[in-house]
């Protein structure tokens, strides 16, 4: 469970994950320092007047007045009463800086400082696919007011580092007569006119230095990036936090959203106040040692865990679909790590932490009620290029698709692994039965390994994985009579519910018994189970699809009860379905029902 300021979490995340995914590719950590600064009288004039704040107040107050811009009020009026404004600069070392010309539709400087919502971070394991990290920059600025040093790694567009730019995302707003519209973006840095009119451009070498030294933004040689929130601000905190307060709040949430890239030597986070530097240390936290000790007995886990400090793995299947293109496509693994927690370690207490190679804790989750009465445990959920993290061996080839994949089950948050735009536009059919079936696939693992001697029953939320005839139901005593369609059809169906989404997931391949004869007509329907047999209680199909060529889909209702139809062209001999069901929290064992109309094979 997260302590601290919630909406604090975002910030660190997001912008730890942009230096994190700009390391540089050689055997040194990226490293990140958080300076907090609060200035005063006549380092506050000073500081502002380098800022050109005067400009910035002429249109920050034509644009108060909207109500995208009250924040902005507020903040200049703080500023004024308590005449003292606090910077936070971030700043990173070995990493690649802003590369890039100044209007590229790719590039590190577009992504960070030009565009909203994109990225152009380079490689599969990136953790911010969407270009978010930046976008928090300004709403944490209570100035809306960002500005940007950096020493590029190499030299695209120039060789004369450092380069600096600054931009400010004011709402739209009328000039004071109300004749010209700003669109609100302003810019700080140089003015440069061409053919094409006149655009804003960064400042570079000497004079870049210059400025920086004015505006405390000044780095080191090492490539990277400097960044300086302006008025630094929490949007969702009741109080305005103290210096030593977010300090120490910075610190324990890079350890706790960051640790395999810590552990791993892959980066290192500080944060200096008051000209002291705190070290984000994972020797001072020491409740996340339970989930890196997972990692160092990787290699020596046990079969079962009888004693605190014990690990055991298991395999959690994950087959990715091919891409729309009809490219990649692997039968992929995440490996599970899971280590007995002692009475003493409760933080994280029964959750599992989902990682992949970006190095960040995608969720935190939690299984508690797993366990309830049984062995608590820490776990780690290890996929893509992280799954032979703590062992001698290599990521393969199908662990790099697993990367990529879910990579594209990232929100913009990158907070969770779920269907999202990306998956849906990149990979065909098959996708969101991979995905929505990870969390399922841990929880039944858990089951299994922390509870291995409880018997929890043939109901309830458990994978059934059972097989039925098709078309068989069970009527009262003649449930072992088989339907007019078994008699003629052959093929498999799975039911399982998911605890996670709180629904039956199905699916099923059916076919004729002769090779005379085609699928004309399949009906599914969810049965409701009482003491193994069949009520007369249906459960309503919410959707289903079906990877066989030509099948028309539709959900008619039967006695009042939403089923699921299948119409295949003619001559087909074969369908293969999948779907899920309404919403259960009943959580009653459920069966699936299929019907099957058959009949002599059409000529074509």
């Amino acid at each position: 469970m997260s302590h601290g300021e919630p909406g604090l979490k975002t910030f660190v995340r997001e912008v730890l994950q942009n230096s994190n995914d700009a390391r540089l590719d050689n055997d040194q950590p990226a490293r990140v320092t958080f300076k907090l600064e609060s200035l005063r009288d006549d380092e506050a004039i000073e500081y502002l007047t380098s800022l050109d704040i005067e400009t910035w107040s002429e249109h920050a107050n034509l644009s108060t007045d909207t109500e995208s811009g009250e924040h902005i009020a507020e903040a200049i009026k703080r500023i004024k009463d308590e005449e003292e404004i606090r910077i936070l600069t971030i700043e990173d070392e070995n990493t690649q800086g802003l590369l890039g010309e100044e209007n590229a539709d790719e590039s590190n400087f577009t992504a960070l400082v030009r565009d909203v919502l994109f990225s152009s971070k380079s490689g599969d394991t990136a953790g911010g696919s969407y270009g978010l990290g930046k976008a928090v920059l300004w709403l944490y600025s209570g100035l809306s007011l960002v500005m940007f040093n950096s020493t590029l790694s190499e030299p695209n567009p120039r060789d004369e580092s450092p380069r600096l730019i600054g931009r400010t995302r004011l709402p739209t707003h009328k000039s004071e007569a109300g004749e010209t519209v700003y669109q609100g973006h302003g810019w700080y840095g140089n003015l440069n006119s061409d053919e094409e009119g006149a655009r804003p451009e960064s400042v570079w070498g000497d004079e870049a230095k210059s400025v920086a030294d004015n505006l405390r933004l000044s780095r080191p040689g090492a490539p990277g990036t400097s960044i300086q929130v302006v008025d630094f601000r929490v949007p969702t905190a009741e109080e305005r936090l103290a210096d030593d307060e977010l300090a120490d709040q910075i610190t324990e949430m890079a350890i706790e959203w960051f640790w395999p890239a810590i552990y791993r030597g892959d980066l290192e986070v500080a944060v200096e106040i008051n000209g002291e530097t705190k070290r984000a240390s994972i020797d001072e936290y020491p409740q996340y040692k339970a989930f890196t000790s997972c990692l160092e007995d990787h290699d020596d886990s046990v079969s079962e865990l009888n004693e605190p400090g014990d690990v055991v793995e298991a395999t959690i299947p994950l087959d990715v679909p091919k891409k729309s293109d009809g490219s990649g496509g692997a039968d992929g693994q995440l490996d599970l790590l899971i280590r007995r927690a002692d009475s003493s370690e409760y933080q994280h207490r029964n959750e599992v932490a989902f990682v992949r190679g970006a190095g960040m804790v995608v969720e935190y989750y939690n299984r508690d009620r797993v366990v309830v009465g049984n062995q608590d445990f820490h776990a780690i959920l290890l996929g893509g290029e992280a799954r032979p993290w703590g062992t001698d061996g290599s990521s393969e080839d199908a662990d790099t698709l697993v990367e990529e994949f879910l990579t594209a089950a990232e929100p913009p948050q990158h907070d969770e692994w779920v269907r999202t735009e990306t998956l849906a536009n990149t990979y065909s059919r098959g996708f969101r039965t991979a995905v929505e079936g990870i969390k399922s696939s841990v929880t039944e693992a858990l089951r299994r390994l922390v509870a291995p001697n409880v018997d929890r029953g043939a109901t309830g939320p458990q994978r059934l994985g059972n097989r039925f005839k098709i078309g068989n139901e069970s009527r009262g005593d003649r449930s072992d009579r088989e339907s007019p369609s078994s008699q003629r059809v052959t093929g498999d169906t799975n039911i399982s519910f998911d605890d996670v989404y709180t629904h039956w997931s199905f699916s099923g391949e059916v076919e004729p018994l002769s090779d005379w004869n085609e699928i004309r007509r399949v009906t599914v329907s969810l049965i409701r189970m009482a003491e193994e047999r069949a009520t007369s209680d249906r459960l309503p199909v919410q959707n289903i699809s079906s990877g066989t060529a030509g099948v028309s889909i539709s959900l008619p209702e039967e006695n009042g009860v939403q089923v699921g139809r299948l119409e295949p062209a003619p001559g087909t001999s074969k369908i293969s379905f999948e779907g899920v069901s309404t919403e259960d929290r009943r959580q009653v064992e459920t069966r699936l029902k299929v019907s099957v109309d058959v009949a002599e094979r059409r000529d074509e």
